[in-house]
């Protein structure tokens, strides 16, 4: 699998790691109906999204602002926060962060993990219930 699922049960926050070097935009549809699932079942959760592992994409910018504009695969009541190391990645997730009407301010895109659990105020060893993709 080309990306997990983890949650930190006693804060109620989700963490996907993206394992692909390369994120298609099938594979972005996938997490987003499996976080869909995820959230369905519960929460609010807050949520850190890491692509620190990512290089590339094939995802065009305009599925990119389409993707911003859809709602969310989880409810923004708390902070979620993407991960993205390289520029390619960060830039497009500060566009989705830019175009999304819905995510309000509760979305943050950093350049480090570390970072994102500063902002989510958890630490790695919290995520201790780990989910197969739904």
């Amino acid at each position: 699998m080309d990306y997990e699922i983890d949650i930190d049960p006693a804060h109620s926050i989700i963490r996907l790691t993206v394992s692909a070097r390369v994120v298609t935009p099938e594979m972005a549809e996938d997490m987003y109906i499996c976080l869909s699932r995820l959230g369905s079942r519960g929460g609010p959760y807050g949520a850190i999204y890491d692509l620190s592992g990512v290089i590339s994409t094939t995802i065009p910018t305009e599925l990119v602002r389409g993707y911003a504009r859809r709602t969310p695969c989880l409810p923004m009541a708390r902070p979620h926060v993407v991960v993205g190391k390289e520029p390619a990645i960060y830039g497009l997730a500060r566009l989705f962060q830019i175009c999304g009407e819905s995510i309000g301010s509760e979305f943050e895109v950093v350049h480090t993990l570390e970072a994102a659990y500063e902002i989510i105020r958890v630490c790695p060893e919290a995520f201790t219930r780990h989910l197969s993709p739904i």
